[in-house]
């Protein structure tokens, strides 16, 4: 699952990665700075979520 950039605050969709995690999901954060989920996330790429989107995008679609 990815999590761009939120707080992770505002329920109910706050508990969307929680319920994910639990269902055995990979959890991706991309946030400039951790959040209430940072814990459980199996992966956390800190930076604006539009650059970091950006160069994700461009490795899925030219690989080395």
């Amino acid at each position: 699952m990815l999590v761009i950039g939120t707080s992770c605050v505002v329920y109910p969709a706050a508990e969307l990665p929680l319920i994910a995690k639990r269902k055995g999901a990979t959890i991706i954060e991309i946030n400039r700075e951790d959040t209430m989920i940072s814990h459980i996330a199996d992966y956390k790429l800190r930076g604006k979520a539009g650059e970091i989107m950006s160069k994700l995008l461009e490795e899925i679609k030219n690989p080395p």
